[in-house]
């Protein structure tokens, strides 16, 4: 008995070591994979539901998402896979924020300004003038979202992917042109957000709020006088078959948010985080923007070859604008005060990013 018994334990040794060093060649494989950048290392799958406002062919969705998700497939070896549901297919424009809250997209896209007063903090970038194209006006978003707990803590409910933005707003009209701030006195104008609001109302026109997809029409049939949107739409949303008048003075830049729910985030292995966290930030904000200022110059370009007239405000002609803004500024920095954030402080460090990040 004591012979068998030494043959059996014997035997559990020798198959211990043999669990031991397959445990060692697995690690080695996935140390392996890390190091290709590939991530293999729990097999665990994920379908990701991605929602947006835009419509199915807008650059953000075939170029961005798109790429997005092919990455993540390739380097998962097809683990993680993503489904696009774009044109508000899933809830409103302003409901995509709650929807990755809730999880009922793992990744939503929208526009800050859909949920007026939620992201007090980031409207700095809806002020006049701080944006020179959606690249600098990404940057700096992003950058500010870094520095600030106070930003961060606005998206606390969420794991931010990037947040950028379109470049600037300018004012396009079919009827109108428009080159002194007292050419939109009486005029109703299309705004983006409640902060475009208090821009127009300070140059004595009245602001209407409508979604993207509405402002074709309203223009077409006179229900606006012209709209405060950046010049991709010109292309994405065909304004340049209308807009007869464009004038360019950099007057707001619209902000967006790239998220994704919490739990989702929270589900990924270590490895599968660092590849999310690769298509996330700064570089991605930036590519987001570089998207929107390429179709601005080809919204641009369009609405030319269209015959639509391009006012420049620069230098001189400026100046008036830049006077009757002044105090958009400082009741946005007083009404960020009243809530308890560090109003002078974000503005003051986005105006030096301004020169900075150029």
């Amino acid at each position: 008995m004591n012979k068998i018994l030494k043959s059996r334990v014997a035997l559990i040794v020798i198959l211990a070591l043999l669990l031991v060093m397959s445990a060692c060649g697995g690690t080695q494989k996935t140390s392996e994979n890390k190091d290709s950048g590939t991530s293999e290392d729990t097999g665990k799958t994920h379908n990701l539901i991605i929602s947006h406002f835009l419509p199915g062919n807008h650059p953000i969705q075939t170029e961005l998402f798109e790429e997005f998700g092919n990455t993540l497939n390739e380097k998962t070896n097809g683990r993680i896979t993503q489904e696009l549901y774009p044109s508000n297919a899933l809830g409103d424009a302003g409901a995509h924020y709650d929807m990755a809250v809730t999880g009922e997209a793992d990744i939503a896209l929208s526009v800050y300004g859909y949920t007026p007063g939620r992201f007090p903090s980031v409207s700095v970038l809806e002020l006049p003038f701080l944006a020179e194209s959606a690249v600098h006006g990404s940057k700096i978003v992003q950058t500010l979202y870094e520095e600030f707990p106070e930003i961060q803590a606005e998206h606390s409910e969420t794991h931010p992917l990037f947040i950028f933005t379109a470049e600037p707003a300018q004012l396009l009209s079919v009827k109108h042109r428009i080159e002194k701030p007292e050419d939109l006195k009486g005029l109703r104008v299309r705004t983006p957000s409640p902060t475009g609001s208090a821009i127009l109302e300070a140059l004595g026109a009245t602001a209407v709020s409508m979604p993207m997809g509405d402002v074709y029409e309203a223009l077409q049939r006179g229900v606006v006088d012209a709209a405060m949107v950046p010049l991709e739409t010109l292309k994405n949303y065909n304004f340049h078959e209308i807009v007869k008048y464009v004038t360019i003075g950099n007057f707001s830049a619209t902000p967006f948010y790239a998220v994704m729910n919490k739990q989702t985030y929270d589900s990924f292995s270590d490895s599968d985080k660092q590849l999310v966290d690769s298509l996330s930030g700064i570089p991605m904000s930036e590519k987001a923007g570089a998207i929107f200022d390429r179709d601005g110059q080809t919204g641009l370009e369009l609405a030319k070859n269209n015959g639509a007239e391009i006012i420049e405000l620069t230098g001189d002609n400026l100046a008036p604008w830049q006077k009757a803004l002044e105090s958009v500024a400082k009741k946005w920095v007083e009404d960020m005060k009243a809530k308890g954030l560090p109003a002078q402080e974000i503005y003051d460090r986005a105006v030096e990013l301004k020169s900075e990040l150029k």
